[in-house]
């Protein structure tokens, strides 16, 4: 019984989830300082995966798409950080690794411009 709580811990835990993160070119993005970016923001998203993250085998995010839906013309300095919450942990254990969501938080500085509401909300 031991053995078994260990194993289903181990793989609600330790999943096989992969998220790529890319760029569509649509607007600003970059690792790089620019002089005109002041105003540092913070975008959260999230991902689900399932059966021990081998469906779907893998989530694109297109970075530049999320920091338009945000309302931003551009980002500078970018940092993603991927991340899982004890909430995420929890469910993950719940369901015994058939559903494991996943975290991502892409931090960085813009210039303060929001983009027109049409643009900032297609998807």
């Amino acid at each position: 019984m031991k053995i078994l709580l260990v194993l289903t811990v181990l793989a609600s835990i330790s999943g096989c989830t992969t998220i790529h993160f890319r760029s569509n070119n649509t607007i600003p993005v970059s690792f790089e300082g620019n002089p005109e970016h002041r105003n540092e923001v913070s975008i959260i998203g999230h991902r689900d995966f399932y059966f021990w993250g081998i469906e779907p085998d893998q989530h694109e995010v297109y970075i530049d798409e999320e920091v338009r839906q945000a309302g931003h013309d551009g980002m500078s300095k970018l940092i993603i950080y991927e991340h899982k919450n004890p909430q995420d942990i929890l469910i993950s254990f719940l369901t015994l690794g058939f559903y494991m969501p996943r975290g991502y938080t892409i931090t960085g500085f813009t210039s303060g411009n929001v983009l027109p509401e049409e643009t900032s909300t297609k998807k």
